[in-house]
Order: C-alpha cells, then sequence, then structure tokens
C-alpha cells in the first residue's frame, strides 16, 4: 500500500544550473584555496576563543578573590592592603587582555565573514546571471532581516506579497535556519516554496512543496502545498506524477472542500477524454 507521494525523478532535475568544465575548474581551484585559507582562520580563531576564555576564567576566579578579602580575613591589616593590591592590579592586567583577546577574535571573525562574501560573489559570478541575482537578494535580504520572529516572517511575507520572490524566499529560509521548531516553520517552508513558484521555477516549487508534507505535516499550509506541488509538476509536463499529487491531497485533504475541489478539477484536466463507440 502506497502511503503517500514522493518525488523520484526531481533529484535528477534540481541544480538549476549547467556548469561548463571549464567554469568547473575554476570553481574547483576556488574552492580548495578557500578550504585551505577558512581551515587556517578556523583554527586561529578556534585558539583566539581558547584563549578568551581562559582569560575570562582567570578574571572570574580573580574578582572571586577579591571578594572573598573585601568579606573579612584573618590577615593582618598591612597583609591584606598587599593581597588586594597585587588582585587588583592583576586585574587590570587581565581585563586589558580580556580586551585585547576579545578584540582579536572579533577581527578573525570579520575577516572570516568578509571574504566568505567576497567568495561567493566570485562563484556566483562563475555561476551566471542567475545566481548572482539571488546572491544579491540574499544580501539585500540580510539587510531588511530584523532580529526578532514575528518581525522576520512579517518583513519576509511583505517581501512576497510585494512581488520580490527572491528577497522573500532568502528571508523565510533565514527564517527557518533561526527557528527550524518553531510552529510556524511549515509555514515558512510553503512560503519559501511558493516564491519559487511565483518566480517560474517549478523545479525547485515542487522540491520545496514536497519538504513541506515530508518535514512539516501537521502545518496549517500542508493541504495547500500537497495541492501546489502538483501544479508545479503539472507546469513541468510531468502528468502522470501531477495526477499523482492531486490524488496523494485528496486522499490527505480531502476534509478540505476547497482544496479538494482544485484537486478533482485538476485531475479531470489531466485524465484523457473518455472514448465515444459509434453504434452500427
Amino acid at each position: 500500500m502506497r502511503h503517500g507521494f514522493t518525488l523520484l525523478a526531481l533529484p535528477l532535475l534540481a541544480g538549476g544550473c549547467w556548469v561548463s568544465a571549464q567554469h568547473g575548474d575554476v570553481i574547483d581551484q576556488r574552492l580548495s584555496a578557500l578550504e585551505a585559507d577558512t581551515k587556517d582562520q578556523h583554527d586561529a580563531l578556534g585558539r583566539a576563543r581558547r584563549r578568551l576564555d581562559d582569560l575570562i576564567r582567570d578574571v572570574a576566579e580573580t574578582r572571586k578573590q577579591l571578594d572573598k578579602l573585601n568579606q573579612g580575613t584573618h590577615a593582618s591589616g598591612a597583609d591584606l592592603a598587599s593581597r588586594l593590591d597585587d588582585l587588583t592590579e592583576k586585574l587590570h592586567e587581565l581585563q586589558g587582555e580580556l580586551d585585547e583577546a576579545l578584540h582579536r577574535v572579533q577581527g578573525i571573525a570579520a575577516s572570516q565573514t568578509a571574504e566568505s562574501s567576497e567568495m561567493d560573489r566570485k562563484l556566483a559570478a562563475a555561476l551566471g546571471s542567475q545566481a548572482m541575482a539571488q546572491l544579491t537578494a540574499k544580501e539585500k535580504a540580510m539587510k531588511l532581516a530584523p532580529p526578532d520572529r514575528a518581525g522576520l516572517f512579517a518583513v519576509a511575507f511583505k517581501q512576497l506579497s510585494g512581488g520580490d520572490s527572491d528577497v522573500a524566499r532568502a528571508l523565510f529560509e533565514e527564517y527557518l535556519r533561526r527557528y527550524p521548531k518553531d510552529p510556524q516553520a511549515g509555514d515558512a517552508q510553503f512560503y519559501a516554496a511558493d516564491s519559487y513558484f511565483k518566480a517560474g521555477q517549478l523545479k525547485q516549487a515542487a522540491l520545496g512543496f514536497q519538504r513541506v508534507a515530508d518535514q512539516y505535516p501537521r502545518c496549517d499550509k500542508v493541504c495547500d502545498a500537497r495541492l501546489e506541488l502538483g501544479d508545479s509538476l503539472a507546469g513541468l509536463k510531468m502528468k502522470a506524477d501531477a495526477k499523482l499529487a492531486y490524488e496523494d491531497t485528496l486522499r490527505h485533504c480531502g476534509g478540505k472542500l476547497a482544496v479538494a475541489k482544485r484537486a478533482k478539477l485538476a485531475i479531470k484536466k489531466l485524465s484523457p477524454p473518455a472514448k465515444h463507440h459509434r453504434r452500427r
């Protein structure tokens, strides 16, 4: 018994763009160089962060010792004053080292981000205008993205409603990256797929709608996703697969009258006309 519709052919179509052998060699070389540089920077960042952690522990321990001395001790007044002076001086030194280490960590992290962004642009340029447009949209999306959950979803939906599909998709994908277990994650995945559909990128749309059904079967948009999966496949001229998707929609969402009506109509359009036999 088949319990659900699964795309088998689409993963072969999911690449979305063709890369020449020459471009492939260039990209491989750039990625290799990037991997080496990234490893060096990652190691440096790791060392800097470990040093920062050590300094934070030292500062905390020194403050703890100062607090104990300030709360009272059996040491003589002179010993106490000397100990306090030593600890205070040590605390100042550690604070200076801490500030320096933090600055170094921030500098390495910023450098990594800048170099990664530059490499993204070079790779996008090698892959063509569509890849560059998507990168530009992602950069715009990151500037628009607010820090809060509700604000991010609202901005993404506003961009989608305004017709900026690429920016909307990048924002919904950022939402999914930040809040993968959020109750609205399924809706975000649906709208990300819908942005592909609105942009006419039907292969990616179909894969995105299938993801909603597979990963978020209880989300509010799952029936719409099943229906639009069929629409995407029909648009790709994959009639047999589209019909299966519509039948799957009826099986899971037959109780939703508007969805069921559209699915039945779509199946009827995909079905071959009945043959009429003449009477002899």
